[in-house]
């Protein structure tokens, strides 16, 4: 890879913040969170400040063009946030 690739950035997953704001989203919730288009149990929060913030199956993140990794701001759409019950 190029030198200055964000590849290792992207690999980390979603920053500290979209994690909280995920965090905070689960924590107002009773019981598990499904997705917000169909009856199945979530697989990852969808957020952008001010836009987005809900949660989505694994069938329905690509619909709301999510990036799964990096930033909105490098992508310009929302952020997928893993649930952990996705990577279980």
């Amino acid at each position: 890879m190029p030198s200055g690739d964000t590849a290792n950035d992207d690999a980390e997953g979603p920053g500290a913040a979209a994690r909280a704001v995920r965090d905070r989203a689960l924590d107002a919730r009773e019981g598990e969170p499904t997705c917000s288009v169909c009856p199945a149990s979530a697989d990852f929060y969808l957020y952008e400040a001010g836009r987005v913030s809900t949660f989505a199956c694994w069938e329905h993140v690509s619909p709301y063009a999510a990036d799964v990794n990096g930033s909105p701001e490098e992508a310009g759409r929302p952020i997928a946030v893993p649930l952990d019950s996705f990577r279980e």
